[in-house]
Protein backbone atom coordinates (compact mmCIF):
# COMPACT_ATOMS: atom_id res chain seq x y z
CA UNK A 1 0.00 0.00 0.00
CA UNK A 2 1.29 3.44 -0.90
CA UNK A 3 1.65 5.80 1.90
CA UNK A 4 -0.29 8.88 2.00
CA UNK A 5 1.45 12.04 1.05
CA UNK A 6 2.12 14.84 3.61
CA UNK A 7 1.17 17.17 0.92
CA UNK A 8 -2.37 15.68 0.32
CA UNK A 9 -5.62 16.10 2.57
CA UNK A 10 -7.76 12.70 3.10
CA UNK A 11 -10.51 12.38 1.07
CA UNK A 12 -13.84 13.19 2.12
CA UNK A 13 -17.09 11.47 1.22
CA UNK A 14 -20.00 13.60 0.73
CA UNK A 15 -23.83 12.44 -0.60
CA UNK A 16 -24.82 15.42 -3.17
CA UNK A 17 -28.18 14.33 -5.12
CA UNK A 18 -28.17 15.84 -9.25
CA UNK A 19 -27.12 19.41 -8.23
CA UNK A 20 -23.65 17.65 -8.22
CA UNK A 21 -23.88 17.52 -12.40
CA UNK A 22 -25.88 20.79 -12.34
CA UNK A 23 -23.06 22.27 -10.64
CA UNK A 24 -20.34 21.23 -13.10
CA UNK A 25 -22.38 22.28 -15.56
CA UNK A 26 -22.61 25.90 -13.60
CA UNK A 27 -18.70 26.15 -13.68
CA UNK A 28 -18.59 25.04 -17.22
CA UNK A 29 -20.81 28.18 -18.53
CA UNK A 30 -18.91 30.43 -15.96
CA UNK A 31 -15.29 29.56 -17.36
CA UNK A 32 -12.85 31.59 -16.34
CA UNK A 33 -14.79 33.39 -13.84
CA UNK A 34 -14.64 30.77 -11.38
CA UNK A 35 -11.25 29.26 -8.99
CA UNK A 36 -8.87 27.91 -10.98
CA UNK A 37 -9.47 26.86 -14.24
CA UNK A 38 -13.46 27.29 -13.18
CA UNK A 39 -14.32 23.26 -14.30
CA UNK A 40 -12.55 22.06 -10.76
CA UNK A 41 -15.77 20.87 -8.16
CA UNK A 42 -13.47 20.11 -5.53
CA UNK A 43 -11.50 22.89 -5.60
CA UNK A 44 -14.69 25.40 -6.00
CA UNK A 45 -16.16 23.35 -2.89
CA UNK A 46 -12.58 24.14 -0.99
CA UNK A 47 -12.96 27.80 -1.73
CA UNK A 48 -16.68 27.99 -0.56
CA UNK A 49 -15.37 26.78 2.64
CA UNK A 50 -12.80 28.92 3.20
CA UNK A 51 -14.58 31.69 2.38
CA UNK A 52 -17.54 30.47 5.03
CA UNK A 53 -14.65 29.97 7.20
CA UNK A 54 -13.28 33.64 6.70
CA UNK A 55 -10.13 32.46 5.73
CA UNK A 56 -7.81 34.99 4.93
CA UNK A 57 -7.28 35.44 1.78
CA UNK A 58 -10.33 33.79 0.54
CA UNK A 59 -12.93 35.01 -1.90
CA UNK A 60 -16.58 35.59 -1.71
CA UNK A 61 -17.79 32.72 -4.69
CA UNK A 62 -19.70 33.84 -7.70
CA UNK A 63 -22.66 32.73 -8.55
CA UNK A 64 -24.41 32.38 -12.14
CA UNK A 65 -26.54 34.80 -13.52
CA UNK A 66 -30.13 33.68 -13.14
CA UNK A 67 -30.35 34.43 -17.28
CA UNK A 68 -27.96 31.04 -17.29
CA UNK A 69 -30.12 28.99 -15.30
CA UNK A 70 -31.99 27.02 -18.17
CA UNK A 71 -29.10 26.35 -20.44
CA UNK A 72 -27.62 24.84 -17.07
CA UNK A 73 -30.02 22.85 -16.48
CA UNK A 74 -29.96 21.38 -19.86
CA UNK A 75 -26.72 20.89 -19.61
CA UNK A 76 -26.35 19.47 -15.67
CA UNK A 77 -29.25 16.61 -17.54
CA UNK A 78 -26.78 15.71 -20.26
CA UNK A 79 -23.66 15.29 -17.80
CA UNK A 80 -25.93 13.37 -15.97
CA UNK A 81 -27.35 11.17 -18.76
CA UNK A 82 -23.00 10.64 -19.96
CA UNK A 83 -22.50 9.61 -16.02
CA UNK A 84 -25.31 6.62 -16.15
CA UNK A 85 -24.43 5.49 -18.99
CA UNK A 86 -20.92 5.29 -18.57
CA UNK A 87 -21.67 3.69 -15.28
CA UNK A 88 -23.83 1.11 -17.04
CA UNK A 89 -21.11 0.35 -19.45
CA UNK A 90 -18.80 0.01 -16.79
CA UNK A 91 -21.57 -2.86 -15.23
CA UNK A 92 -22.02 -4.60 -18.15
CA UNK A 93 -18.01 -4.66 -19.19
CA UNK A 94 -17.88 -6.31 -15.31
CA UNK A 95 -20.44 -9.09 -15.84
CA UNK A 96 -18.75 -10.38 -18.81
CA UNK A 97 -15.37 -10.70 -17.34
Amino acid sequence: MTPRKETHTPPRQVRIGDEWYEFQAALEAMGGEIVGSGTERAENLRNYIAWFLRKQGSDEPRRPDADMMPAIRARGAQIKQEAEAKARAKAAGSRTT
